[in-house]
């Protein structure tokens, strides 16, 4: 459905239907215990003011904060996080850069609405559907606001995207499974995962939460994930009340596994760090952790039913560094947490303020993993609207071979990318390439389509090899004079 023609909504105006969800099951719910937290969240610059006033975390000078108000920030997106996170900012460039929100935002507002299309994908409100896998907008709300947020659109409501109604999701799931089951529905598989996202699921109470993953459950899928930065932003969120509700999920749902795909993207925000934002470090130089988010973590790592998966993109004066990444994976491996993706920065409104050109970051990436073992690597991968797109090769180019003529000796003067269709909803296009003339400037893969000479993302086997046939044209005509 066209962006145009979809219905404004607001945030909470999904039917949550809280009592359908918890009908007959009021001894379960009594077993799960809130605990209130007070993250204080500073949310836009007149708060921020507020929030100094009375001592807090100094990230802005004055002079900065009146450059956002003249430059309208707060329009794109405005600026949050957590008194925990701007502390740590205070000590942290690194972190301090991913939070911070600049002028320069504003100067280029390119980018896609709805970044790879995605309400494509959306058959009911609050759901992408386009793998195994379906995706749950669960909340509009994190503790903390990247300035790079793929979800922004989200965040803002400028799409239209809403909220997931767990009702009309497990509907949704029971009937396209039922389909695939009596093979009315071909060539789709039954949805076994499903992710939780937002904004952070971890922002819910543990009741909340509850209903989207007890519902799930009974959908009855076999892995659910949660998609969450709170590790970084609040690790204290993760605490005895929260494990005893994942616990009480257990118990009732002993098959279904949790897979927290956490968000770290700087080792500084999970190692530890002395006042002037050095790496404290043990006897044997081996860095110690943040305490906070270690003791997260051995809470998570104790449960046989939960895994730790990191996945991050690559930012522009956050972690745009080889030995960041590398120390990055070392120790996230080292601490339990499995290295899943690093990606392309998203084609989202105000990209090019933040994003990394997609060869260097392939380069700062496979600089990254020189001296990782087999199980500290990752890989590098471009989430676009046919799947997530891995980045696998980049080729230098031969001035000599301009001399064959047409696109095909340009291309090879120039020198190739090449990428591989990682995951895919199609099928017969699973592991298939896309090969590119090289585009040092390119920020995402649109900047690769006029110079594209294989394309595996097209399903006939004519249309995929349509413009090399034609760049090696002149070179065949060449070859037989």
């Amino acid at each position: 459905m066209p962006l145009d023609s979809q219905p404004v909504r607001i945030a909470g105006s999904r039917p949550k239907k809280k009592a359908l969800s918890r009908r007959h099951k009021g001894n379960v719910y009594a077993a799960i215990e809130e605990t209130k937290f007070n993250r204080y969240v500073v949310h836009d610059l007149a708060r921020y003011r507020k929030y100094i006033e009375d001592g807090g975390a100094q990230i802005y000078s004055e002079q900065e904060l009146k450059e956002l108000e003249e430059a309208g920030v707060s329009d794109r997106l405005p600026p949050r996080a957590t008194a925990y996170y701007l502390d740590l900012a205070r000590r942290s460039g690194a972190v301090k850069n991913l939070i911070k929100a600049r002028p320069e935002e504003m100067e280029d507002l390119s980018g896609e609405a709805d970044p790879s299309n995605q309400l494509k994908y959306s058959p009911v409100p609050g759901l992408l559907h386009k793998y195994e896998l379906v995706l749950l907008y669960v909340v509009r709300a994190c503790s903390s606001w990247c300035r790079y947020c793929y979800r922004s659109d989200f965040l803002t409501g400028k799409t239209g995207k809403d909220t997931a109604s767990i009702h009309e999701i497990t509907d949704y799931i029971t009937t396209h499974n039922a389909k695939v089951a009596s093979g009315e529905i071909t060539g789709k598989p039954r949805i076994r995962e499903a992710l939780l996202s937002g904004g952070d699921p971890m922002v819910l109470s543990n009741r909340n939460l509850f209903d989207y993953l007890n519902g799930l459950a009974e959908a009855g899928l076999d892995i659910i994930r949660i998609g969450t930065k709170e590790m970084a932003f609040f690790p204290e969120r993760f605490d005895d009340n929260f494990l005893a509700m994942l616990d009480l999920f257990h118990e009732l749902h002993p098959q279904v596994m949790l897979a927290f795909m956490v968000h770290f993207t700087h080792p500084d925000e999970f190692l530890r760090l002395n006042e002037a934002g050095e790496y404290v470090r043990d006897e044997h130089g081996r860095p110690l952790r943040n305490e906070l988010v270690e003791t997260a973590v051995m809470k998570m790592r104790s449960r046989p039913f939960i895994t730790l998966e990191n996945q991050t993109p690559i930012i522009d004066s956050v972690n745009d560094d080889p030995d960041v990444l590398r120390l990055m994976q070392q120790e996230l491996k080292r601490m339990g947490i499995n290295n899943h993706y690093f990606f392309q920065c998203r084609e989202i409104e105000g990209h090019r303020a933040f994003a990394v050109p997609v060869e260097t970051a392939w380069k700062i990436h496979a600089d990254s993993q020189h001296n990782l073992s087999g199980i500290e690597r990752s890989r590098f991968s471009l989430s676009t609207e046919a799947g997530k797109t891995e980045l696998v090769a980049v080729i230098e180019g031969d001035e000599r071979l301009r001399a064959l003529g047409g696109e095909i000796g340009d291309a090879l003067a120039e020198g190739l990318v090449v990428f591989r269709l990682h995951r895919t909803p199609h099928e017969d296009r699973q592991s298939d390439l896309v090969i590119a003339r090289r585009n040092p400037e390119a920020l995402w893969i649109t900047g690769y389509e006029d110079r594209i000479i294989y394309d595996g993302r097209k399903k006939s086997q004519p249309d995929k090899w349509a413009q090399l046939l034609a760049a090696l044209g002149p070179a065949l005509i060449q070859a037989a004079e």
